[in-house]
């Protein structure tokens, strides 16, 4: 049942989300092998009874027809994502703004600390933008 899974993965490649289109795939997959079963209980050859369950089931929109609030789901959080990456890259500018002028203005100390303080907090703006890259897909 390999050629339903891969005919499955492959017509959702683009749509939906890693956890909802593995559900998704998984409920399909289960659904077009209980077809193909049906049709080799009736006498058709395993080969084509594949073939004509693939032909029968339809294409891409025919699936997103019947889930619509997947992809708004899916606009919503790349909008989301992108939000906190902006309020992240924000926040970092900021705060290390703030820990230069501290260190170069007011404490007189020949160690510029600002940049431990600079490269901790700039992973916080990387996994912002990790988790936006990721939702656009």
């Amino acid at each position: 049942m390999n050629n339903i899974k891969k005919f499955v993965s492959k017509l959702l490649k683009d749509f939906f989300n890693e956890q909802d289109k593995k559900e998704l795939i998984e409920i399909l997959t289960t659904s077009l092998e209980e077809k193909v079963d049906d049709l080799i209980e009736q006498g058709a050859s395993r080969e084509d009874a594949i073939e004509k369950t693939i032909n029968e089931f339809g294409d891409t929109s025919d699936v997103l027809d019947a889930f619509p609030d997947c992809e708004n789901r899916n606009i919503n959080l790349v909008k989301k994502r992108k939000n906190q990456l902006i309020f992240s890259t924000f926040a970092y500018l900021i705060v290390t703004g703030l820990a230069t002028y501290v260190n170069l203005e007011w404490l007189i100390i020949s160690t510029n600390w600002f940049v431990f303080v600079a490269i901790g907090l700039l992973f916080w703006p990387l996994v912002m933008l990790y988790q936006y890259l990721s939702a656009r897909k």
